[in-house]
C-alpha cells in the first residue's frame, strides 16, 4: 500500500547580492527603451492628441414617457379579468358545495339502503324459518288427515262402471248393492250398509262408494269378486249383465276405497308401468 508522506519544507534560497544588482540594471534599461520609443512617435505625429477618432457612435433611441391611457386601459382590463376570475371561482365554489351536498345525501341514502337491506335479510331469515316450520306442520296435518281418511274407508268399497239412472236415490243405490250381493252369494243385511253414494266426478260414469259397518263384510265382497274374475272366462267376468242392466257386458270393477293421495300414487304407478 502506498504511504502518504508530507514532503519536508523547502528551505529558503539565499539571495545573492550580484543577482539583485543585475535585476535593477535590467529594469533601468527597459524604462529607457520605453522613453525613446515614445519620443520617436511624438516627433513623427505631433498632433496625435488633437486628432479626432473617426468612430461612428450608435445613437440611443430616446423613449418617451408611458401613455397614461394605456395604463388606464391595462388597469381596467386587469380589473375585468380579476372580476371574471373571482366570479368563476365563486361559481366553482358553489358547484363544489352542491356536489358535496349531493354526495352527503347519496351517502345518507346508501347508509339507509344498507340498513334496510340488513333488515330485509333478517326478515327473510325469519320468514324462511317460519316457512320451514309451516311446511313441517302442514306435512304432519296431511299425514293425520290421510290416516283419518284411511280409517274412515277401511270398511268401504268402490264400484265402477255402474250406469246411472235418471232419478237416482240412495234406495236405488242400495238395491244395486243388494243385486251385487246376490250375484256374489254374500250374506248382507240392510243394516250392514252404513252409507252409499256416488262420487262428484264430472266426467265419465261416477263410481259408487259403499261404506259397511264391518270390515269383515268388505273383505268378503272383495274376495268373491276376485274369485269370480279368476274362475270365469273373460266374457263372463263381473259385468252389468249380472245386475240386470240394459247395457250388456260392461265390466264392473270393485276395489277398496282409496284416499285422494293414494289414488294419485296408484295412477302414477299405472302410467309408469304402461297399464291402461
Amino acid at each position: 500500500m502506498p504511504i502518504n508522506r508530507t514532503p519536508p519544507p523547502a528551505s529558503p534560497v539565499p539571495v545573492r547580492s550580484d543577482d539583485t544588482s543585475q535585476s535593477q540594471t535590467s529594469r533601468t534599461r527597459t524604462l529607457d527603451a520605453i522613453e525613446r520609443t515614445t519620443k520617436l512617435h511624438s516627433e513623427s505625429a505631433p498632433d496625435i492628441p488633437s486628432l479626432t477618432l473617426n468612430v461612428t457612435e450608435r445613437k440611443k433611441k430616446k423613449h418617451d414617457g408611458v401613455n397614461p391611457n394605456i395604463m388606464s386601459y391595462m388597469s381596467e382590463m386587469f380589473s375585468v379579468y380579476t372580476n371574471e376570475q373571482a366570479k368563476h371561482f365563486k361559481d366553482l365554489q358553489t358547484i363544489v358545495s352542491s356536489i358535496k351536498e349531493q354526495n352527503d345525501e347519496l351517502k345518507k341514502s346508501v347508509d339507509t339502503m344498507s340498513s334496510k337491506y340488513d333488515e330485509f335479510l333478517s326478515r327473510i331469515s325469519v320468514l324462511e324459518a317460519e316457512k320451514r316450520q309451516d311446511r313441517y306442520i302442514i306435512q304432519q296435518l296431511q299425514e293425520k288427515i290421510e290416516n283419518m281418511e284411511r280409517k274412515s274407508r277401511f270398511s268401504g268399497i268402490e264400484i265402477r262402471n255402474i250406469p246411472k239412472n235418471n232419478e237416482e236415490s240412495k234406495e236405488n243405490l242400495c238395491s244395486t248393492v243388494k243385486k251385487l250381493r246376490e250375484c256374489l252369494n254374500v250374506n248382507l243385511q240392510d243394516s250392514d250398509i252404513k252409507d252409499v253414494y256416488r262420487t262428484n266426478f264430472k266426467t265419465g260414469t261416477r263410481p259408487i262408494i259403499v261404506e259397511f259397518n264391518s270390515v269383515i263384510i268388505k273383505e268378503k265382497m272383495l274376495h268373491e269378486v276376485q274369485k269370480i274374475n279368476k274362475t270365469k272366462p273373460k266374457n263372463e267376468k263381473l259385468n252389468t249383465s249380472h245386475l240386470n242392466y240394459s247395457q250388456k257386458n260392461i265390466p264392473i270393477y270393485v276395489t277398496e276405497t282409496l284416499t285422494q293421495n293414494t289414488q294419485c300414487i296408484y295412477r302414477n304407478f299405472l302410467s309408469g308401468q304402461n297399464f291402461s
